[in-house]
């Protein structure tokens, strides 16, 4: 990739999943700022939060650290959790979720890695993926390092329901697995199997490459030669350098990323929220 990052390459895919609407919402630095590509060039109509879901519909302004605080006053509402689960309810939210562990049939984990009564890992808990479960559409992935811990044959706690018989008993028909964007390709379901598939690879990524990184064996019926992943266009390029991220805060979601780097980003910011406004 010599014309884009990577990172740049998975905004700009992430982004052809939202519409307009509806609340766009990114819980990945990457998500974000696909959310707010979309606003911008293909959903003018979608609302943005912040990652607390308090501000609703901020301004486009450059990605920041401190956004809790800092696009709150630019906000056209703040909502509290009551409207927020109302609006879920209602089918309202477009996700992306930066799920720990999915397993070949959509199941997600972001509560906890080995057995539940002594845990290797103790992760942030299942938090709203359940209740995202009975109002959204479909719930997408972003998974930053495709490798078999990430990519499951089973994942250790279910937090988000795939295809299979549980969501059959419940009679659940919505909270459907979305698309699936990974550091490898971008990923999709075969409904009839009830199965992820590969949708296209990113550029230089082989299949081999992609079973050797999975943690289940791929359907042979869906073949081994895929698509290459669309390049960004530039305009894309253009808003996500010049706009939304020109502070390259995307970075954190890259191989760069280093406590170092994270340092130096808050200091800017800090630096830039302490210099005083021009006369």
């Amino acid at each position: 990739m010599t014309d884009y990052t990577l990172e740049e390459l998975l905004i700009a895919r992430m982004a052809k999943e939202f519409s307009g609407e509806r609340i766009a919402v990114g819980a990945t630095i990457l998500s974000d700022l696909s959310a707010r590509l979309a606003k911008a060039l293909y959903a003018p109509d979608a609302m943005l939060l912040t990652h607390s879901r308090a501000a609703a519909d901020p301004i486009l302004t450059p990605k920041g650290l401190n956004e809790e605080w800092s696009l709150t006053p630019s906000a056209a509402s703040v909502l509290g959790w009551p409207e927020m689960f109302d609006m879920i309810a209602q089918g309202l939210l477009q996700i992306w979720i930066g799920t720990v562990q999915i397993d070949k049939h959509g199941n997600s984990n972001i509560s906890v890695v080995g057995d539940w009564d002594k845990p290797a890992v103790q992760l942030v808990g299942a938090r709203g993926v359940p209740d995202d479960l009975w109002g959204c559409e479909r719930l997408c992935y972003h998974l930053r390092k495709h490798n078999k811990r990430a990519f499951v044959d089973r994942v250790d706690f279910i937090c988000g329901l795939g295809y299979g018989p549980e969501r059959d008993r419940l009679k659940l028909d919505r909270g459907w697995p979305g698309t699936v964007v990974s550091d490898l390709g971008v990923f999709g379901w075969d409904e009839e199997l009830g199965h992820m598939k590969i949708e296209t690879l990113h550029p230089g990524v082989s299949f081999a490459e992609v079973q050797a990184k999975t943690g289940f064996t791929w359907p042979a019926k869906h073949g081994v030669s895929f698509p290459e992943t669309a390049a960004p266009t530039e305009e894309e390029l253009y808003w996500i350098r010049e706009k939304l991220d020109p502070r390259g805060v995307r970075r954190l979601e890259s191989a760069e990323a280093t406590d170092a780097l994270l340092k130096t980003l808050w200091a800017e910011e800090a630096a830039r929220i302490a210099a005083p406004e021009p006369a």
